[in-house]
């Protein structure tokens, strides 16, 4: 596995990237398809059928299955061999992630535990803390939740409220507050939870649930995901034993947001997974669905339909493996030099916070979109929960909310560009002193044409920066009455690596197999880019108009639009890729 070691964090939009620097699913080995083989036929044999039960929280039915998902090694997957884990692979790894969506509303159960539940005790856990809990975590004896949004704290998750002081003989930390939100809170067994040591020292601790003084209210009335078991914490003198301290006081940052970004990279994953199942039914019905004497995958708009959902799941999906290749392989090469300390782990992950605040808007949206348009595909069948349509609907949504909301991953997306540029880890500054103004857009849909345009939305996400810097403040750049700039400048990020981890990844596959029928894929690369260009043209003239009088707009729309490509040829590419999707019954996975 290849990934260059001058790449870091947003990278991307200032170099050019190889092919070879990318991980794709192609690349997995065949134990790596096996392993993602057997949790899908894991779901499909004992999950799906008890679907219903899940769906209304029957713990005597998801506490086994929990069990199960534990023995195929699912809860054991990244934890450490020097642990007695797996320490399975990226691919193994994002594989997984990928095929959780097969197990329906387990799925969030599964996650809640194993995502974000189990890794802070994996990353920052003492060797007593491990002895204790690690392998019982692992096996699923123990079900783990991470308790850390409040009712007044969600997006702000640093104001917390809830606090822990020391108790005058030393041995324990008596924890005051409430909790929100919390994913396997009626049936965890141990809770990640935050506090702040003193009133102003976040920090992180490992709750067990017997503690007297802890208090879980009842499951919330969910719109989706109603096998999850979401519910408030309220603690009233909780004691925690200092020996549950996990990391250290006023440390408790580093525990979230290692958590959080590696939960927004794998929720990326699952996304991507959920909308190729979402893909696959819906042009399945579509086949079957006859109206008029005909299947109505026949009909042009419908064709269209499951054309675009097909190039926005391939591009999801190009995106979720590319941002793990990032931070797994940069993490291993930093632990193989230097030792493989936390920090040097954690400094990884914060350098790739910007990608994956990317994977995850797109993986989100996604889905989401998917699962809307499949909808409209079933038409009035879609709005009968007879059908699986309106589960896709309902489970969707929350996924553009948790792990950071869509919008509060686009400003987190923005303002780090623009503070690595301030701090000269970035050179956007140089890149745009030395920018040449927009050249009209290379001919031609082949590959090859395809990668020089993604160099011209590079080229526009600069000239657009540009102008923002020299019509607004830098510092005030920042401030919430710009954000609407900041969301159009992380919108041309996001599309340009969108397009960019497609077209790679298509030139990646097509290198390695030079005689495959990839007329598909190199389609839906094609059908990614082009959405991607238009999204890029809308934020960029939105914050030209804004920004510029009325000639020099005009010249800077003008010069936009020559560097942009006409949709030209889409109405073959995605009838093409609808006959392709009806013969073979969606997009393929690399684990079936």
């Amino acid at each position: 596995m290849h990934v260059r070691p001058q790449q870091y964090g947003a990278s991307f939009l200032l170099d050019e990237v190889r092919p070879a620097d990318v991980v794709c699913p192609e690349d997995m080995s065949d134990d790596e398809r096996l392993l993602m083989r057997s949790i899908k036929e894991f779901a499909e044999q004992e999950v799906a059928p008890l679907y219903e039960e899940i769906d209304k929280r029957n713990i005597d039915v998801i506490r086994p299955l929990f069990k199960k998902a534990a023995d195929l090694g699912l809860f054991m997957a990244e934890v450490p061999e020097a642990l007695g884990g797996l320490g399975l692979s990226v691919l193994a790894i994002t594989g997984m992630s990928e095929c959780r969506s097969y197990l329906g509303g387990l799925s969030s159960t599964v996650f809640a535990h194993q995502g974000i539940g189990t890794l802070p005790l994996i990353n920052f856990g003492t060797p007593d803390q491990i002895d204790r809990y690690l392998t019982r975590c692992m096996n699923g004896d123990l079900m783990a939740a991470f308790a850390l949004t409040e009712p007044g704290s969600g997006s702000d998750a640093m104001n917390i409220t809830t606090t822990a002081t020391l108790n005058a003989d030393g041995r324990h930390y008596v924890v005051n507050g409430a909790k929100q939100w919390i994913t396997n809170a009626g049936w965890a067994d141990l809770f990640i939870l935050f506090a702040k040591v003193d009133g102003t020292q976040f920090s992180a601790f490992l709750l067990e649930r017997q503690t007297p003084g802890l208090s879980v209210g009842d499951h919330e009335k969910l719109l989706g995901l109603q096998g999850s078991s979401v519910c408030a914490l309220q603690l009233d003198d909780v004691a925690i034993p200092v020996d549950n301290l996990l990391g250290e006081v006023g440390k408790g940052h580093k525990v979230a947001m290692c958590t959080l970004n590696l939960g927004r990279m794998k929720m990326a994953a699952n996304c991507a997974g959920t909308s190729k199942k979402i893909l696959a039914a819906a042009t399945q019905y579509a086949n079957e669905r006859r109206q008029f004497g005909r299947p109505i995958a026949e009909f042009g708009l419908i064709q269209r339909k499951l054309a675009d959902m097909a190039a926005r799941a391939y591009g999801a999906e190009s995106v979720a493996y590319r941002t793990a290749g990032l931070v797994y392989t940069a993490a291993e090469a930093e632990g193989a030099e230097r030792g493989g300390a936390l920090d040097r782990k954690l400094e990884t992950l914060a350098e790739f916070s910007t990608e994956c605040a990317m994977a995850k808007v797109i993986g989100s949206e996604t889905y989401h979109g998917l699962a809307d348009d499949a909808l409209q595909v079933y038409g009035g069948n879609g709005y009968s929960e007879e059908y699986p349509a309106a589960r896709w609907y309902r489970d969707s949504r929350i996924t553009r909310i948790y792990e950071g909301t869509s919008e509060i991953c686009r400003l987190s997306i923005a303002k780090t560009i623009l503070k690595r540029a301030d701090r000269g880890r970035l050179a956007l500054r140089e890149a745009i002193t030395g920018l040449a103004p927009p050249a009209a857009e290379p001919t031609g849909s082949d590959l090859g044409s395809l990668h020089a345009r993604v160099g011209r939305l590079k080229q526009l996400f600069l000239f657009v920066l540009g102008a923002l810097w020299e019509h607004v403040d830098a510092d005030q750049l920042l401030a919430p009455e710009h954000q609407q700039y900041l969301g159009s400048l992380a919108d041309i990020a996001i599309e340009t690596y969108l397009a960019e981890s497609t077209v790679l990844r298509v030139s990646k596959l097509t290198a390695a197999q030079p005689t495959a029928d990839l007329r598909l894929e190199s389609a839906l690369a094609v059908l990614v880019f082009y959405k991607a260009a238009d999204r890029v043209r809308q934020e960029s003239s939105e914050v030209l108009a804004s920004l510029l009088d009325t000639e020099p707009r005009a010249d800077a729309l003008a010069r936009m639009n020559a560097c942009l490509p006409a949709p030209v040829g889409l109405l073959p590419i995605r009838a093409l890729v609808a006959r392709e999707l009806i013969a073979r019954g969606g997009l393929s996975s690399p684990g079936h």
